[in-house]
This record gives structure tokens, sequence and C-alpha cells, in this order.
């Protein structure tokens, strides 16, 4: 799978670096780097949309949030706030607070990173967004897919380029890189990016704006490569400091007020049961709370409810500031040595992240939990952090018909969370105390994969890699359940991933291909729930297989140059990781066994030597196939399964036209997305009815005016949510814990100016 305008080279044979590009007016191909190797997109047997740094551009591509409408396929689904965001490719994602390794991976120059919430993206070389599980070749084992971060490399020229951008909500945006060349074999890259905007929410009880942005980050790179020696070092160095607030989520529905059901089927005895109604009984009218500006507005949950429709989209009434103070410090560093017919490389990376949100998680203006409530700083709100350090070294080359990569994985990652919890605080409740505990992964693994060309155009490839996970939890000596360090708190995993494919080249322009693979997630803890006392709660691992035949296309379609790609997939997944919310805790549990199935097409073409036009089309079909799961000494039965639509599109159209007299060239792009309905929960039949998104579509356009008068220079107008579209894009399913559900909604229309220049 891919984007039109990503990394690109106009002869296969010169050498390459993801984020390339060619003009319009040349047969071009798209690079990517899914088998650890730069090759062009047409020769890579793997489903994958890539971006390069001219696409990420025009597309306005510059946090998380964005790559979903450039990516059918991919959901980023906000939790609890805007910042705590989670990547779903193919049905595969992790609960809130499920503290269970994630199904699709991050990596930054090749290094997995973890706890990195909404940040920014700029001077990137490409991203790449491999779908399917992933084990054989990157560093951590995924059952979803992984996505790929490349910065821009340092190079032996000087160049650079400075952007700035003014627009609505008060939005200012400054960005810029500088390339300084010392000598024939060093080179230095700076780049930075600044953006601030005011929030686009209102908060009516308190008077600020959630849903704002204050950002600040700066990269350092260093190359280091003489001449002729075929030794190369690469070191990039990141620092972000992010403040500003967080979305505020906005309350949906609460268990047996305004209409909303108090029970539910129960399949697994057949009875109806009733469901968590603790919103509705303990805010009933007549109620009177600490907060006099509440008393006077509602009167219970229920009048709420009633009256919200009356306010804005974007108006809330919470009774938290969503304050975010966060930094984020990465290192990594990337060491090769080319000895011909092999290359020897090394991968190093540190990666340290650390949060503070203040937020409202219920999106009420009622208090029955709240993360904060105590006297401390700390326990004002949500910490959470991740420090980790990794190193892999690999050895990759050709020997004859035979290519072949080997190498071996190591990481450390520790995952800091501290929640403090006050229930009904508005009706003079006192401070419970926090989960506070620290998730400790230690992980190995040995890999290697072999792709044999059997004859010019026909190969069959083989990967397996092993890895050991060894996970342990402890609990901070005031954390409620610090009991727990009495008993058992350490697991040990190991198991297999694999793959085995073969690919067929029908013609220069067209390859068949097969993958059967398979994966898994390390078992894990979660660190709120005490059900187990005094051991920690466990789950177990997560196991995966699947099955993907796919076929890519890249040529002429008479005198019309096009590409189209189409993969079609089946996958099992056993012991699936699910967090169902009890109480006020989030539990560890496995579901016994899931299925998703799909297709993903999309497609290019130049119809013109002006105008360019394609589209994208995914379909989902996720279901549990046995959906019962014991957790806690509960049954549960789960589904309709969550965060995975099951139709997502897009489509865009591009003219653009060269100005005679070396005036430039003025563009005008228009993209639309659209997705169907999907819950934002696993429990959606049962205990957490109505935790639903409903579907949505949305337009974005550009128009661009590049080299303007034969300067560097650069202008372009922007729009995106033309049509002032009001969705939603994630929520918090608190159903069986406050009885009630809260949603996060999408940006409104977003539009400005931008300005830049090269040098």
């Amino acid at each position: 799978m891919f984007s039109p305008n990503v990394s690109a080279q106009t002869s296969p044979s010169a050498p390459v670096e993801p984020g390339q590009t060619a003009s319009l007016d040349s047969v071009v191909d798209i690079v990517v780097t899914a088998r650890r190797q730069s090759e062009r997109l047409q020769d890579v047997p793997v489903a994958v949309t890539a971006f390069g740094g001219e696409a990420l551009a025009e597309r306005r591509i510059v946090s998380q949030v964005d790559l979903q409408a450039a990516t059918p396929g991919l959901t980023v689904r906000q939790t609890g706030s805007s910042d705590q965001l989670n990547y779903a490719i193919r049905g595969q994602s992790i609960d809130a607070f499920s503290y269970a390794s994630p199904a699709v991976t991050s990596y930054f120059n090749e290094v997995q990173i973890g706890g990195a919430a909404a940040t920014a993206f700029f001077d990137l070389a490409s991203i790449q967004v491999l779908k399917g599980p992933q084990g054989t070749l990157f560093g951590r084992n995924a059952t979803g897919g992984a996505v790929l971060y490349a910065t821009q490399r340092p190079t032996l020229e000087f160049e650079g380029y400075l952007k700035g951008a003014l627009g609505n909500y008060d939005d200012r945006e400054l960005e810029g890189a500088v390339n300084l060349p010392i000598g024939s074999s060093v080179a230095v890259r700076a780049a930075g990016r600044f953006q601030k905007r005011d929030g686009f929410q209102r908060n009516l009880l308190l008077g600020n704006r959630p849903n704002s942005v204050d950002s600040r980050v700066g990269r350092l790179s260093l190359l280091i490569a003489p001449e002729g020696s075929g030794f190369e070092n690469v070191t990039v160095g990141q620092y972000g400091r992010f403040r500003g607030r967080t979305g505020a989520v906005k309350i949906q529905n609460a268990n047996g007020a305004n209409g909303a059901p108090a029970t539910y089927f129960d399949p697994v005895s057949g009875t109806t049961k009733p469901l968590v109604t603790n919103m509705r009984d303990v805010y009933q009218p007549g109620v009177q709370v600490t907060d006099s500006r509440v008393n006077a507005l509602f009167n219970g949950i229920a009048d709420y409810l009633n009256k919200q429709g009356q306010y804005g989209f974007y108006d809330v009434f919470v009774n938290s500031d969503q304050r975010r103070r966060g930094r984020q410090k990465t290192v990594t560093n990337t060491t090769s040595y080319d000895l011909g017919d092999a290359t020897v490389k090394n991968i190093f990376g540190y990666n340290n992240v650390r949060s503070f949100e203040s937020s409202d998680i219920d999106g009420s203006p009622y208090d029955f939990l709240r993360i904060g409530g105590g006297v401390a700083e700390r326990d004002q709100g949500y910490t959470f952090g991740t420090k980790q350090w990794s190193n892999e070294i690999q050895v990759s080359g050709e020997a004859g018909s035979l290519k072949y990569i080997v190498g071996f994985f190591m990481s450390k990652e520790e995952s800091y969370n501290r929640v403090p919890l006050r229930v009904t605080g508005d009706l003079g409740a006192p401070f419970m105390g926090p989960y506070d505990f620290t998730v400790t992964d230690k992980s190995k693994a040995g890999y290697a994969q072999l792709s044999y060309a059997l004859t010019s155009r026909l190969n069959v490839t083989g990967g397996l890699r092993y890895t050991w996970e060894d996970v342990s939890i402890r609990q901070g000596d005031d954390s409620v359940l610090a009991i727990a360090n009495l008993g058992k708190r350490k697991r040990k995993d190991d198991n297999p991933s694999w793959l085995a494919g073969v690919d067929y080249k029908v013609t220069d322009d067209l390859l068949l291909y097969f993958n059967q693979r398979g994966s898994w997630r390390t078992g894990g803890f979660n660190g709120t729930s005490g059900a187990s006392l005094p051991d920690a709660s466990t789950f177990k691992p997560e196991t995966t297989y699947d099955f993907e035949v796919g076929a890519k296309f890249a040529g002429l379609i008479g005198s019309m140059r096009a590409r189209l790609n189409i993969a079609l997939y089946n996958q099992i997944i056993k012991d699936v990781q699910r967090a169902p919310y009890l109480n006020i805790s989030a539990l560890a549990g496995n579901v016994n066994k899931a299925r998703v199935r799909g297709v993903e097409i999309d497609g290019s073409f130049d119809l013109t030597p002006w105008l360019q036009a394609g589209g994208a089309f995914t379909y989902t079909d996720a279901e549990y196939r046995d959906p019962r799961a014991t957790v806690a000494g509960s049954q549960f039965v789960f589904g309709p399964y969550g965060d995975a639509p099951k139709y997502s599109g897009s489509a865009f159209g591009k003219l653009h036209h060269r100005l005679e007299g070396g005036g430039g060239e003025v563009a005008l792009r228009g993209d639309f997305y659209a997705q169907s309905k999907f819950f934002y929960a696993n429990l959606g039949d049962t205990l957490v009815p109505g935790a639903r998104i409903p579907g949505y579509h949305i337009v974005n356009s550009r128009l661009e005016w590049n080299d303007m008068l034969g300067s560097p220079a650069s202008a372009a107008f922007f729009v995106n949510n033309l049509f002032k579209e009001k969705y939603w894009v994630g929520g918090f399913p608190l159903g069986a814990v406050t009885g009630s559900n809260g949603r996060l909604p999408g940006t409104p229309r977003m539009y400005g100016v931008e300005v830049s220049v090269k040098f």
C-alpha cells in the first residue's frame, strides 16, 4: 500500500534514501525500508503506506492524529484526553489503562520508542506505516503493525529551510533546519519546530480553552562518514517540551438516565442483568455539590444531559483545568560499516518521556471520579513516563542469489504511572490515594531473514525471530496496592515470530506476493488492579498469525502513468489482551479468540500532465470468534470489536501548472476522507452500551505557489475540515465504573497561511 508523492527516485540503480523525490514528469520509483533496506515499493512484498518529506508538507501531516486521514486502515484513537493516543491497524490496538505493550509499535530512526503522546512532526525524511504482524525484522514484536519515522540526515552540502504559518485560533508556527558540512566527512544538521495555538473547546465551567497546543522541539544531528572508508555514524538528539491544555472528554450518556438503558442481556447466563448506574444514582435531582456554580446551572446528571444539547458542540463543563506538562529526550545512534558484500550495523537508542495531565475523565460537571484531588502537586493529575534504552546489531548482505539479514536485539524499558483518585470529591469524600507503580520490561531477541531468488522473477523468503521477555512490577510505597509487592510480581515469556513468503514479478510493472506471518505481544501486569492480591494482577501473552496475498502495479495503462495496490488478509488472534473496567480499576485479562480479515486497495493516476487523482479503500471485518474471558473471577463476554471501522476510504485530486517565464508552480490539492462507525470499547454489547463513534467524513484543501517568481520562496493557503464536520475521534468507556461514557471531539475547521524559503 502506498501514498503518491513519497520517497522516489528516477533510476533503480542510484543510491537512495527514503525521502528522495523526483518530478511528476518522470516515472518515479517510491523507496521504502520496510525490510530494513532501501527498496523500490513495487519490489517489496509487504503492505506499507509511505510518505516522503514533500508529501508530509503537502498533506500538512504535523502530528500523529493527522496520519489517520492520510492512511485509510490506520485508526488514531484518543482516549481520556487528546494526549493519550493509540494506533490501531487491522483492528489491533490496546485498551486505555491496560498497560499492555502496543499492538502497533513506533520507531524513530529504527529505534522503538514508547510513552510519547501527541507531538509535532518536522524535518522528516519519511513516515512509513507497515500493516500486519511484525516481529522478524523490527525491535519489538507487534500484532498489528509498525509506524516508522525517519529524520532528515545531515548531508555534505550547505542547505536548509525556514517555514512560518499563521492560522485561526491564533495559531503560530515556526519551523526550520540548517545543514552545515564540516570538511569532506562531517556534517551537522540543526532543526526545530515551535507551535502555539488556542484551544478550540470552551470550558464554560472554569472559563478556559481545552485542546490547545504549546510545543517546542529541537533536534541536533551529526554525521561522520570518512570518504572511501565504508564507515558511517549518525547521531540524533532530540528534546521536546510540551504545554497547553489537553482535549476534554464530553460525557455521552449515563446508564439509566435520559432514556439510556439500565440493564443488559448476559449471553453467558441468558438473563437480563443491571448495568452500573452510579452516575445516575449519586447525582439525582436535588443533589447539592460543593461547587455552587454547578448547583446554579444543573439539577443532577439527567438535567445536565438534557441541557447539554443547548450548548455548542465544542462546549464542555468539566471540573479540571486540563493542564499538560510534558518533555521528551531521545537519542539515536546508528553506526554502519560497508564490507563490500556485507554491511555491519549497530543501532542504539535512548528515550525518556515524562508527562503530567490534569484531566476530567467522565466529561461532566460532577466529580464522581477524578484523577487528582490530593494536596501534593503530583496528586493533582495523572503522571506517566517511560525510560528506555535499546541496542541492536545486525549483519546484512548478498551471496549470489541469497539476500540475508541476521541480528540480535536487547532493550530495557521502565514505565511509571501515578494515578491519584478521588471518588465523589464534590460530595465531600476524602482523597483515597494513588495507584503508583513501575513496570520494567527486559527484552532480548535473535533473528534471521533470508530471501532466495529461484529465478530472476521468483523469490522465496523465510524469517524467524525468537524473543525472551522478562516483565516485573513494583508498587510505590504510598500506592493503595503496595501490598502487591509481597506477592508474585514477575513473569517470563518467550515465543517465536516468523515469516514465510513468496513473490513473483509477472512483468517489470506487476508484483504478486503471498505471506504467512506469526507474532506475539508479551504478557504483563496491570498496576491498577487488586484482583489478585497479594500477587500482582497479570495477563498472558497475545499471539497471532495471518495470511496475506497482494498485488502491486506501477507502470503505464495505455499512456497514463498509474500505481495500483491491493492486499487481502485473514488474521487470527488468540488470548487477546483486553482490560475491562470494574469498580474503580482496570482489570487485566485475555479474550479467548478473535479474527480480523479485510481488503485494502489504493491507487494513483496521472490523468493528464496537469492532473493527478487517486484514492484508497479499506474493508475490515473484525469479530471475536470466542468472546469469553474470565477476569478476576468474573465472566465477561466481549464484542463488538473495538477500534475497527468496517469501512474507511479517501480520495484526492491535484491540479498543478508551471507558470511561464520561470514564475514557479501553482498547485491546488483536495483530499476527502471518510470512515464508518466504530466502538471505542470492547464490551459495547454488554457492560458498556453506547460506546460508539458515528461515521464521519472530512475535506481538506491546499493552494500553493512554489518557487515564487523563480525565487526559493513558496506560499500556501490551507484549510482542514473545510465543511466544518462535527465528529468524534475517541472516548473513554467508563460504563462499568461510573455508569457513563465520554467522547472527544475532532478538530473544527482549521485554516491558515504558510510561507517558506529554502536555501
